[in-house]
């Protein structure tokens, strides 16, 4: 008899995670859940540690896991020492794994002041979370939902950090939410949030003010922005992004 040969197909997976994030002309390397694990000495990079590549679902996105993703070993959301120096103002990429086509939704990025040093800072608690940067659905563009835009940027987000925010250290929150299974009949919403400690330089004076809490913000009865057919989304029924507007150096915006 001959041996049955079975072709092998790579599995196609639409999950992911910031891999690098360039500062200005700053290419940092952020914490890698599939390498960094095994390494001896441990890594010490700016990322709040995260299990894997896997999104925070209906069941956790009421805790602390929507902070900064779930941890390993049931830690959520556990500070780091390392710290990436930015200027104030500067344009911050987010370099995503591969990302698919197939989670439609807002891409959202939001800051916290730690108020001294983030590696005693957490962020699960107060309303600490401004958000900076926000795309959700777009009609004008040929590719309306965000993240479905983010393949054809080459996985790759860019958000500028305003001007005008005092020097200190805070937390860079940076998250998708797939939308693709959120109907009456999936009810599943997928977050991929990632924090990443930051050291903002410059010589601006303002303080950030009173965000939003995560956990807290985002909610099970929210029809509005997380549970709805995203297929409804069109520019007569226009969707609102979760996490309330957006404050820049112009205060804030829609």
């Amino acid at each position: 008899m001959k041996p049955v040969y079975i072709a092998l197909i790579p599995l196609v997976s639409a999950h992911g995670y910031v891999q690098q994030i360039g500062f200005g002309t700053n290419l940092v390397d952020t914490w890698n859940p599939y390498k960094d694990p095994q390494k001896n000495p441990p890594v010490n990079k700016i990322t709040r540690i995260f299990k894997d590549n896997g999104p925070v679902t209906d069941g956790l996105f009421t805790t602390d896991a929507i902070t900064c993703n779930i941890g390993r070993d049931g830690k959520n959301n556990v500070p780091v020492s390392a710290a990436a120096s930015v200027a104030a103002g500067s344009t911050v990429k987010f370099m995503w794994t591969d990302w698919q086509s197939d989670h439609p939704g807002p891409i959202l990025t939001y800051l916290a002041d730690c108020k001294g040093k983030c590696s005693s800072f957490s962020g699960s608690t107060g309303n600490v979370w401004v958000k900076i940067d926000q795309a959700g659905y777009d009609a004008s563009k040929a590719v309306p939902w965000a993240s479905k835009r983010l393949p054809t940027q080459n996985s790759t987000w860019t958000v500028n950090l305003p001007s005008s925010i005092k020097p200190g250290e805070y937390v860079l929150r940076h998250e998708i939410l797939g939308l693709q299974r959120t109907n009456k009949n999936g009810s599943l919403a997928q977050f991929y949030p990632g924090c990443h400690q930051i050291t903002v330089t410059g010589t601006g004076t303002t303080a950030l003010p009173v965000g939003i809490a995560l956990p807290g913000a985002y909610q099970p009865n929210d029809k509005k922005s997380i549970f709805l057919e995203y297929r409804d989304v069109s520019a007569s029924n226009p969707y609102t992004p979760p996490g309330g507007p957006v404050w820049g150096d112009k205060g804030w915006s829609s």
